[in-house]
């Protein structure tokens, strides 16, 4: 039978000048008011996913329940993502997406002052909080290993905008490219967003590129993507192109060949900005880690290169 909700259940919504809503009251009031909040770029992306998992595997023994905040719909009407959080309706925010970072933080000045915590992904701001994995230790991984098996020309493939990591991870791929003493011009910057279909279509452009043997995509989901266009093209991998890519999310070890490609430790990346949020609304001043270590990830994709 179908239970009618109770008058002390009633959830008052008070609307201030402001358009936040302020005010809860009734059973549900509690729990939405131990709630952290967590802006992630995209949900597409399987590193989320996982991420998130990590943040709630930590905050949920806390009594805290995460609110996931999808910026590449939501930032569409920023606007209407501050009305969401702003209020403190949350207890506290993580910020794992580029570009909408300044502008929440900044309302936020204005308003309460909420814990929040950024991760790499997020934008700079001076003075705050930041959990990071070791991205110039992975990129340098990845060059590493392609100029041992004898690579001397390469493709980049990464989008023109970069996030705080990504930018990070491509500085550190052309820092150890000149450390092997790779000139600049035997490496090709491809430009394509962060997605399969987009590492897809980056294919035909890197085939025309004369004498490239390896192929550095700045994630899987373009790598994934490369490793399809490839060979709709008729090329061979890892007999005509190495391939790398990172993240090491689950697909990497299901395509054809499996993915040469850079293990994050975003499991544990989540737990540590769980811990950092909830140091901060207890009062503490966080103790933040050092970058967490990563690890390359030696699989198939990538071999000796091979010269006509």
């Amino acid at each position: 039978m179908k239970q009618e909700m109770k008058e002390a259940d009633h959830v008052d919504v008070g609307v201030p000048n402001n358009h936040y809503p302020i005010t809860y009251t009734g059973r549900y009031g509690p729990q939405l008011r131990r709630s952290i909040g967590v802006v992630v770029p995209t949900l597409m992306n399987p590193f989320f996913p996982k991420l998130l998992s990590g943040v709630a595997e930590t905050l949920q023994p806390a009594g805290y329940y995460t609110e996931v905040f999808n910026a590449e719909l939501d930032a569409m009407d920023l606007d209407h993502l501050l009305t969401r959080f702003v209020p403190a309706v949350q207890k506290g925010l993580i910020l794992c997406a580029p570009k909408v970072t300044t502008r929440i933080v900044a309302e936020m000045a204005q308003t309460t002052a909420l814990p929040y915590v950024l991760t790499d992904q997020a934008d700079d701001i001076p003075g705050a909080a930041r959990i990071s994995v070791d991205d110039t230790a992975g990129a340098g991984q990845v060059v590493d290993h392609l100029v041992g098996l004898g690579h001397k020309r390469f493709a980049i493939v990464c989008p023109p905008q970069l996030p705080f990591n990504m930018a990070t991870r491509y500085r550190g791929y052309l820092d150890a490219l000149a450390r092997h003493g790779i000139p600049s011009k035997a490496v090709t910057y491809v430009s394509a967003p962060l997605t399969r279909a987009a590492g897809e279509a980056a294919a035909a452009q890197v085939v025309r590129l004369p004498s490239i043997t390896a192929i550095i995509a700045i994630d899987d989901d373009l790598a994934i993507g490369l490793l399809k266009g490839l060979a709709r093209l008729g090329k061979r991998v890892p007999q005509d192109y190495s391939v790398a890519g990172y993240d090491n999310t689950d697909l990497a070890a299901y395509v054809t060949p499996e993915l040469t490609t850079v293990n994050q430790p975003v499991m544990a990346l989540g737990h540590a900005v769980a811990a950092c949020i909830l140091a901060q609304i207890a009062g503490q001043t966080p103790a933040l880690p050092a970058p967490l270590p990563v690890q390359l990830q030696i699989r198939n994709s990538t071999a000796r290169a091979k010269f006509d």
